[in-house]
C-alpha cells in the first residue's frame, strides 16, 4: 500500500513525472524548467525549493521509487548473512522492470551511464550491494557492469525474465 504523500511530495513527483514526459522527446539540455513546471502545473519556485537541476530531479525521484519499492516488498540490501546472491539480485531485476519506462528514456537520452557513474553512487551500492566499499575503483568496476548490464536488457526490450537475468548474473556462461 502506497503512503498518502505530502503537498511537498506530490510537487516533486509531477515535476518528475512531467521531465520524464519532456524526456521521451527531447535531450534533458533542451528542456527548461519553465516547461517542466508548466507541465507538472506548479509554480517554478517549486522546483528550485526542492531541486538544483534536472538531473537531480531525476535521480532524486529514482531514488525515492527504489526505497519506497524496497521498503514496500522487504527485500535484502546486500548479500550476506545467510542472503544468496540470486535473493538479493531478483527484487532489483524487478524493480528496473517494472520502471522500464524510466530507465527507457534514461538509455534513450544516453543518461543511463551519466546516472549509474556520476549521478547517484549510492544508487549504485545499493543496486549491486556494495554499501561499505571503499575503493572508487571498486565502485567505477561495479557502476559500469551494472549500467551494461541494465542497457544490455534495455536494447533487447527486457527478452529476458528476471529470474534468466538472475541466472546470467549469478551464473555466467563457461564460453565466452
Amino acid at each position: 500500500m502506497k503512503k498518502k504523500m505530502s503537498i511537498n511530495e506530490t510537487v516533486k513527483e509531477a515535476l518528475a513525472i512531467a521531465l520524464l514526459q519532456l524526456m521521451k522527446k527531447k535531450e534533458i539540455l533542451e528542456i527548461s524548467v519553465s516547461e517542466i513546471v508548466k507541465v507538472a502545473g506548479v509554480g517554478r519556485s517549486s522546483f528550485y525549493r526542492n531541486f538544483n537541476s534536472k538531473e537531480e530531479l531525476l535521480s532524486s525521484y529514482i531514488i525515492d521509487l527504489y526505497h519506497e519499492y524496497f521498503r514496500e516488498k522487504s527485500v535484502p540490501l546486500q548479500v550476506g548473512n545467510g542472503v544468496d546472491v540470486e535473493a538479493f539480485l531478483l527484487p532489483r531485476f524487478h524493480f528496473i522492470k517494472e520502471h522500464g519506462d524510466i530507465f527507457r528514456v534514461l538509455y534513450k537520452r544516453g543518461l543511463l551511464y551519466y546516472f549509474f557513474e556520476n549521478a547517484e553512487g549510492d544508487l549504485v551500492k545499493m543496486l549491486c550491494g556494495q554499501t561499505n566499499v571503499e575503493s572508487s575503483y571498486y565502485m567505477a568496476m561495479f557502476s559500469g557492469s551494472c549500467a551494461g548490464i541494465i542497457r544490455h536488457w534495455i536494447e533487447r526490450n527486457f527478452a529476458e525474465s528476471e529470474e534468466e537475468m538472475v541466472k546470467l548474473f549469478a551464473d555466467p556462461p563457461k564460453k565466452i
